[in-house]
Order: C-alpha cells, then sequence, then structure tokens
C-alpha cells in the first residue's frame, strides 16, 4: 500500500511533492514567411527563424506566388515536439496559394529542401495552432495557468499526443494578458499515455501545467 499522500504507478511512488511545471510561450501570429522569406532557391531555402517559441512546436506551410511549381517538394527536417527527429515533405500546388500545415509540428527545423528550383518566388511560414509536449511518461496534471492572448479560445491538455484525446479544456478569455488558473482536486487528472498542449496562438500566449514527474 503506497503511503499517504502517494500514488503506486507501477514499481514507482509519485507524491504530491515530486510536482513539476512546464511553460509554453509563443506569441508569434501565423505567417507566409517566418521561416523563410520569399525565394527561388536551387536546393535550400535560408532559414529566418529555425524554432518559434518556449517549448512550442508549429506546423509548418508553404506560400506558392505562381502556377508552375505543382508537383515540386519541399523537405523539411528538423524535430518534433518531443525533441525527436522530424521529417516531412510539402507538395508545392500548380497555383498562388498557401498549403495546409504539415501533419506533423516542428520544435525545431534544421533544413529546407526543394526537388528543384521553383519557377516563382516560395516562402515558408506556419500556422496559428501551437503545441507542446508537457510530460512523455504516465502523470497526473494538477494545474493549468492559461494566459490569454486577446481571444476567446481553448487550450487542451491531450493524452498520449499532440491530436490525442482533451481530457481538460481551459477557455481563455477576450482580454489580453489575463490569466485563467484551474486547480484541479484530488489526484489531478491521470494521463496513462504522456500529456500534451495544444492551443491557437490568437487566443492564447502562454500556458503553464503543473504535474506529477
Amino acid at each position: 500500500m503506497a503511503p499517504s499522500g502517494a500514488t503506486n504507478i507501477g514499481e514507482k511512488k509519485m507524491y504530491m511533492g515530486d510536482v513539476k511545471s512546464k511553460t509554453f510561450i509563443d506569441t508569434n501570429a501565423s505567417s507566409a514567411s517566418f521561416v523563410a522569406a520569399a525565394a527561388q532557391p536551387t536546393t535550400t531555402f535560408t532559414l529566418a527563424k529555425s524554432s518559434f517559441g518556449t517549448n512550442t512546436a508549429r506546423k509548418i506551410t508553404a506560400t506558392t506566388t505562381g502556377s508552375s511549381d505543382g508537383g515540386k517538394t519541399i523537405t523539411i527536417v528538423g524535430t518534433d515536439e518531443n525533441g525527436d527527429a522530424l521529417t516531412e515533405v510539402i507538395t508545392l500546388p500548380g497555383s498562388a496559394t498557401t498549403t495546409s500545415g504539415t501533419t506533423g509540428a516542428f520544435l525545431t527545423i534544421t533544413s529546407a529542401t526543394v526537388s528543384a528550383q521553383p519557377a516563382a518566388n516560395v516562402s515558408l511560414g506556419m500556422t496559428a495552432d501551437v503545441f507542446g509536449s508537457i510530460f512523455q511518461g504516465r502523470t497526473r496534471v494538477r494545474q493549468a495557468n492559461v494566459g490569454s492572448g486577446g481571444a476567446i479560445g481553448s487550450v487542451e491538455v491531450r493524452n498520449q499526443s499532440i491530436s490525442g484525446t482533451s481530457l481538460l479544456t481551459v477557455r481563455t478569455t477576450a482580454t489580453e494578458g489575463d490569466i485563467s488558473t484551474i486547480n484541479i482536486p484530488q489526484d489531478g487528472i491521470l494521463y496513462k499515455n504522456g500529456a500534451f498542449v495544444s492551443f491557437s496562438e490568437a487566443s492564447c500566449n502562454s500556458v503553464t501545467v503543473y504535474f506529477d514527474a
């Protein structure tokens, strides 16, 4: 039997005193050229930025200005929200438009390489969606502090991955800088497969989560 104030997790015992915190800050609005300015590179883009905020990952977009680059690709290499290696390929459309974001979210970007030189300028940016890894193992979330970005929205704390089931939703207010605090009673919320956060930069620019570790 675990002592008072402790929770058995396999052979490990977690105590209330084992609570840690992690903060995610990102004030960068969605952009068509945050990662790389419009250009026609022969091989690799010159990166304007290779990361985003504090502990935050973003989905990458490509914006085309011509109609002759359909089928050409851009290979993005970097790391995901956990710091693990991530590579994704963006296929350019045959019209002047912005692609939807990559499937994975990039914490860092090492390189962006084109399959062939674009006939017209192409830039690289990111969507407004922000993601972060709180803890990759089994944990309990006990508190969340959410800073509004100036619009009403939702911050989701998800199980297993950045697209997993949300077990906690915190609403933001319409006043920029307002802090919403959620204290979870008793043993908190159990995340069996790790805890991850997702939100839109338009409605939130900072999140601090307190969890067992």
